[in-house]
């Protein structure tokens, strides 16, 4: 019988050295796609004039996270402003609107399981366009372009299976016309 346990033995342990597959090894990169909303104050400088404006910000992301901490990601933002009140009040309105698309970098400075911090930064393009009307003397002057585009942001990000969210703030420029804008905003990643 030891004879015969010897042999099976013998036999099964080739069988299992070469049936069992080497790992693969796990991509360094993993994809994920996400969004956020936001809501920030932009001080805002069309030709001499100045104006603040309170409103919300969307953006959509594709991107991939290299290792564990740092994430590299094409941004598309849309927003749109309106002079404040008194201006409209007096018959003089200047809208302005704002389709930014950047690359934006991310590091998580603290990156634990379920939990992470991180600081970010990107550039890129915006193509603007503005209207300013006054009722009062009739007149309307509008342009659109394409113009430079940046940003920097910080928050947290809580991970719950494939789902991040994140809370954070963030702070954009656009240079024509000119704004810098800054706010919080909440957002949700799906990690593939």
């Amino acid at each position: 019988m030891k004879k015969i346990l010897l042999q099976l033995f013998a036999l099964i342990i080739p069988c299992m050295a070469f049936g069992t597959e080497e790992p693969k090894p796990v991509s360094d990169w993993n994809y994920y796609i996400g969004t956020n909303l936001g809501f920030s104050g932009s001080e805002i400088k069309v030709h001499d004039e100045e104006f603040l404006d309170f409103g919300g910000v969307y953006n959509f992301e594709l991107g991939a996270r290299y290792k564990k901490r740092l994430r590299l990601a094409l941004n598309y933002q849309s927003r749109a402003e309106v002079s404040e009140f008194f201006q409209i009040l007096f018959g003089h309105t200047i809208a302005v609107s704002n389709n930014a698309f950047r690359i934006n970098t991310y590091y998580d400075y603290v990156s634990l399981n379920v939990f992470s911090m991180y600081i970010g930064a990107g550039v890129g393009g915006d193509i603007y366009h503005y209207k300013i009307t006054d009722r009062i003397n009739d007149t309307t002057e509008s342009e659109h372009g394409f113009t430079f585009a940046g940003g920097a942001m910080t928050g947290i990000s809580f991970k719950i299976w494939r789902m991040q969210l994140d809370f954070g703030v963030v702070f954009d420029y656009i240079a024509k016309p000119q704004m810098f804008s800054y706010g919080p905003n909440i957002g949700l990643r799906y990690n593939f």
